[in-house]
């Protein structure tokens, strides 16, 4: 893994990686992970790139594929293209149409009935 000034870990497009990664920064996944992720910072799962095991980070930005659950303290960005399937876990989670997604989410949300017609 390469490694940026700016605290980021890099797993390159053409790497293949099995087993768990953990560590202090950020880590941009562009190739393939098999295995578990647990990381301070930010965790990006570029178009193309692949992650099969549990992702615990402070933030995930997936616009690849995810096979496995995600915890995070902050936000999940499930992008359009991106496909995952397992738990989503954060503070919120958004999903953009054009993805592919078979989850459960566990987030707090507010529902906005105010079109509805409907007020309590």
């Amino acid at each position: 893994m390469a490694r940026h000034s700016s605290d980021v870990s890099v797993l390159g497009a053409d790497s293949r990686v099995t087993g768990r990664i953990s560590g202090e920064g950020a880590l941009r996944v562009e190739g393939t992970l098999s295995g578990d992720v647990q990381v301070t910072g930010k965790v990006e799962v570029l178009p193309g790139a692949t992650v099969e095991g549990d992702i615990s980070a402070e933030s995930l930005d997936l616009s690849g594929s995810l096979s496995g659950d995600a915890s995070c303290q902050g936000p999940i960005w499930v992008r359009a293209g991106a496909t995952v399937k397992g738990d989503l876990r954060g503070s919120s989670v958004a999903i953009e149409a054009g993805s592919s997604v078979d989850v459960r989410l566990d987030t707090d949300f507010t529902l906005d009935l105010g079109s509805t017609g409907r007020r309590r």
